[in-house]
């Protein structure tokens, strides 16, 4: 176990966290409050689609597509293209409005927002591991880190805020591979096992044969997607730290 690390991202892994940030965005892009009813066919469209999206900057382009009237069968091939020609200033102005809209959501409405989150069965097992000095674990997400800190103590979750690397540290990587390899150095890790539900963060780990890992189709994975079950992810995660 000593020279073995377990990555995990949080968003779609440890919580389903999707209502939030649909709240969000839709607050950001429509101007709707965060108690208004939700439009449960226009949530489902996100629910499918959100897969594409593994940065909040790409929710810039993502928005506009999924609340407007665009047909179901042009999502995709509308938000790539989109892509094709980003906005760099567009896309900081909206990441930082985008935090300061879930901030004051945490600070005004702290209840609401912690109704919002709903831990996976799979944070509950990942917990038990964790407090039994079962796993080494670092926590590598592009959610905020406050509010990564906030939902563990909300479940009773003493976990080293040392070892949670949220978007102010992973911004400054390529990608999450990149952040693994350094840590990994530095802090005299020889294996690794990462959960992401996002296949564009699993896809540049696969260079790296120390690195395993497991693809969460419980999280928001594309209807394609070749992956592990909560329980086959726990199941393997055990083996992996014997």
């Amino acid at each position: 176990m000593e020279n073995k690390i377990l990555f995990l991202d949080f968003d779609g892994v440890l919580f389903d966290t999707l209502r939030e940030v649909y709240l969000v965005n839709r607050c950001q892009y429509l101007g709707s409050s965060f108690f208004s009813d939700i439009d449960e066919e226009n949530y489902k469209l996100y629910y499918k689609y959100k897969f594409l999206v593994y940065n909040i900057w790409m929710f810039y382009y993502f928005n506009p597509i999924i609340f407007s009237s665009v047909s179901e069968d042009r999502i995709i091939p509308a938000f790539r293209e989109s892509l094709l020609n980003r906005d760099k200033v567009g896309e900081e102005k909206f990441c930082e409005e985008f935090l300061k809209i879930r901030e004051d959501l945490i600070k005004d409405y702290y209840d609401f927002w912690q109704n919002l989150e709903k831990p996976y069965d799979f944070f509950f097992e990942i917990k038990k591991l964790y407090e039994n000095d079962k796993i080494n674990m670092v926590i590598a997400s592009k959610k905020n880190k406050t509010s990564i800190i906030k939902r563990f103590k909300y479940y009773n979750l003493d976990f080293d805020e040392k070892k949670v690397f949220a978007r102010e540290i992973l911004n400054n990587y390529p990608s999450k591979a990149d952040f693994f390899v350094e840590y990994m150095r530095k802090n005299n890790y020889n294996n690794a096992v990462f959960v992401d539900d996002n296949v564009n963060n699993i896809m540049p780990c696969k260079k790296y044969k120390n690195i395993k890992t497991i693809l969460a189709l419980w999280g928001n994975t594309a209807p394609s997607s070749v992956g592990y079950t909560q329980k086959e992810a726990i199941i393997e995660i055990i083996n992996y730290f014997k």
